[in-house]
């Protein structure tokens, strides 16, 4: 009877062969484990030995986003103003920065916005009533719009009265430092944002 080869027992030779093998198979498996650690694309964490991990840093946050400056605008008038009005408000800044002028009637409506630049004036054409003025100032390169103004530089002005103007008649205002008018005596006081 013929034995096939894969029945019959192993020489010692053999034996060795097998070993070898095994022992190659596990070389190769471990030269395989370093390289992948070389070139392994996640990151190496190294704790100290302290066991001490600091803090994370702490921010302090905005207390308001910062609001980016804008060109200041052409032209003078913003809204409002009366076409064919009977009485006039002539306002002229003598003041080094611009202004932004609201006008407001005895209502206590709106009626215009002015922005006028340093040494500009401006007519503004209104019905017979009175009238109240406020302002806000601030360095023309901090403009920001008609919402936020002149930013954190802004500083706000209002009459502390109304005043009348009649028919066919014209009040003058210069704004200074102080807002005075040509045979009146009235004056300003600052207010704050919320009352602009």
């Amino acid at each position: 009877m013929v034995v096939p080869p894969s029945l019959l027992p192993m020489s010692s030779q053999d034996k060795g062969c097998g070993c070898l093998a095994i022992i190659g198979v596990a070389v190769v498996i471990g030269l395989i484990s370093k390289c992948n650690d070389k070139h392994s694309s996640a990151p190496t964490v190294s704790q100290p030995s302290t066991g001490y991990v600091a803090p994370a840093p702490r921010y302090e946050t905005p207390a308001r986003p910062a609001i980016p400056t804008v060109a200041e605008p052409y032209g003078q008038l913003q809204s409002g103003g009366v076409v064919g009005a009977s009485a006039a408000l002539k306002m002229t800044n003598n003041m080094s920065k611009p202004a932004y002028v609201k006008v407001y009637d005895s209502n206590r409506n709106l009626r215009a916005t002015i922005y006028l630049r340093a040494g500009e004036s401006y007519e503004l054409g209104v019905h017979p009533d009175s009238y109240l003025i406020k302002y806000v100032t601030g360095p023309g390169s901090e403009w920001r719009g008609t919402t936020h103004y002149f930013g954190s530089s802004s500083t706000f002005h209002a009459d502390k009265e109304a005043v009348y103007i009649g028919t066919n008649q014209r009040l003058s205002v210069t704004f200074f430092t102080r807002v005075t008018r040509g045979g009146y005596s009235g004056s300003t006081t600052k207010i704050d944002e919320e009352d602009f």
